[in-house]
């Protein structure tokens, strides 16, 4: 087949005419010049034209590049007017990519500036991704701590309840106990053994008490009260360090002790004879009010522990049935145990108030 193109210059317009071979591609110049002369071209390169281009349709070239062209025309009515370049980037179903076109600098620039921007892109959610799964993982951490914290304050709430109930049982039962000498509590007295306020052993063995015993005196230790259990015990310690360290005692010289908590502490004991009233201690049961009451009353549960420890040294024979009781006052020269308890005592059962020898107060026959 012939194909030849006839390029015809008017004044600003163009008509090309396909009259060459496919293979052979020959341009022929028609100009009005004064001789009417035509030049003709030939152009070996490979061109494959489409059947449409026949039919004076706008052609669909495969890959085209134009490059540095002042007139292009594609069919009958498309132009390019100047510097031209024409490429193909986008490869669809129609289409074929332009193998032939190299890009230029500042494409590559471009390609290059998209591809870094995607990357930041990609970086960017990545952290975010991390980012979440930090927050996450943060906010499972900081729930399970909170959790356990929780289950670690009721757990002891538990258990602080649990103990409470234990130790109402305890003090019930100990209530209703009278085998040991250590807690006398049937009308609910509570005894601070020595182990509980941290008594030091003693020094040397003590001398037994011939029980029941006849007397009760009455005494105070002269210090500071106590309103606590914990008050008391340090009391009760001092006291017996000072006895022991300052005195040349062998143990605290009271029997028992009674603090402002309502507790008698147990100091030598119902059996043992006792160090706080100097030619008296091996007829008496010695009880100290802890505190000093010259001007200052002793709280109500003070006396009334007093009172019940009394009651149930005779209940368990350990005071006799017809004792004595005595203020340390009337037995030494002293203030004790102040004027507060002193006139307190005074209305109690067995108070001895006038005696002129106590020899006479002495049972017969047993010392």
């Amino acid at each position: 087949m012939s194909l030849k193109l006839d390029k015809t210059y008017s004044s600003n317009s163009i008509g090309t005419k396909v009259v060459g071979d496919l293979g052979d591609i020959q341009v022929s110049d028609d100009s009005d010049s004064e001789n009417n002369k035509k030049v003709s071209r030939t152009l070996t390169s490979k061109l494959s034209i489409p059947p449409n281009l026949i039919k004076n349709t706008v052609p669909v070239f495969g890959s085209v590049t134009v490059s540095s062209s002042d007139n292009v025309q594609f069919g009958n009515n498309t132009y390019f007017n100047g510097p031209v370049t024409i490429k193909q980037v986008i490869q669809n179903k129609s289409g074929v990519d332009n193998v032939a076109y190299i890009n230029t600098e500042t494409e590559n620039d471009t390609s290059a500036q998209h591809s870094h921007k995607g990357e930041i892109a990609d970086t960017s959610i990545k952290k975010e991704q991390i980012l979440l799964w930090h927050k996450i993982t943060f906010s499972a951490v900081c729930f399970t701590v909170i959790g356990s914290i929780i289950a670690i304050v009721l757990v002891l709430q538990n258990n602080t309840v649990q103990q409470r109930n234990t130790d109402q049982q305890t003090d019930f039962q100990i209530s209703n106990s009278s085998s040991d000498p250590l807690l006398i509590a049937p009308d609910h007295l509570r005894i601070v053994s020595r182990s509980d306020w941290l008594a030091e052993p003693v020094d040397r063995p003590l001398t037994v008490l011939k029980l029941p015993a006849p007397w009760v005196i009455i005494t105070h230790t002269a210090t500071e009260s106590c309103h606590t259990q914990s008050q008391c015990v340090l009391r009760v310690r001092l006291i017996q360090t000072f006895h022991i360290e300052s005195r040349g005692w062998y143990d605290i010289g009271y029997n028992f002790l009674v603090g402002g908590d309502g507790s008698v502490y147990y100091g030598r004991g119902w059996d043992y004879e006792g160090a706080h009233t100097k030619g008296y201690n091996k007829y008496s049961i010695g009880i100290a009010f802890i505190g000093t009451f010259n001007s200052n009353p002793p709280p109500k549960r003070q006396i009334e522990a007093c009172k019940k420890l009394i009651k149930q040294g005779v209940q368990l024979n350990k005071i006799a049935k017809d004792y004595k009781l005595f203020a340390h006052r009337q037995l030494m020269s002293t203030l004790s145990p102040g004027d507060e308890v002193y006139n307190i005592i005074k209305t109690w059962p067995h108070f001895v108030s006038n005696f002129t020898d106590t020899g006479s107060l002495i049972p017969s026959g047993r010392y």
